[in-house]
């Protein structure tokens, strides 16, 4: 049922404690203000693809980052036994249909690091609407 407490509670809360996560949520919407329709949409996708289902490179690992995965016993066993495609995240291209009811998802996109994907995000805005920024 909604609003699910699990979800916000183990996924969102704790990942907003990192100030690079947080300012890339932060930039994401930053970059909605003003945009239009489609660019919305767009917009939308890539918060599902981060701050929903994303995941991080750390050292030689892939690590979950995105709170529908960590809220997620089967879709962090998903994620980590490899049953999905993993790849490069980049805000610029047109992302995949979001889907939660076709089962667990198909592709993850990863960030090299917070500070690399919030950099992406940032260039990625600027392009929307010249002189918006995130900080």
């Amino acid at each position: 049922p909604e609003p699910d407490v699990v979800h916000e509670l183990i996924g969102h809360v704790p990942m907003l404690a990192d100030p690079t996560f947080a300012e890339m949520v932060e930039a994401i919407g930053v970059a909605s203000l003003g945009a239009d329709e489609k660019q919305i949409w767009h917009l939308t996708k890539v918060y599902w693809y981060t701050v929903e289902f994303g995941v991080v490179r750390e050292g030689g690992d892939i690590k979950a980052f995105g709170s529908g995965i960590l809220s997620s016993f089967g879709e962090l066993e998903h994620m980590a036994q490899g049953r999905a495609e993993l790849a490069p995240f980049d805000p610029f291209q047109p992302q995949p249909k979001m889907s939660y009811k076709d089962g667990y998802q198909k592709r993850y996109f990863v960030l090299d690091s917070f500070q690399t994907g919030l950099d992406q995000l940032r260039q990625f805005a600027a392009t929307l609407k010249p002189g918006v920024s995130a900080r």
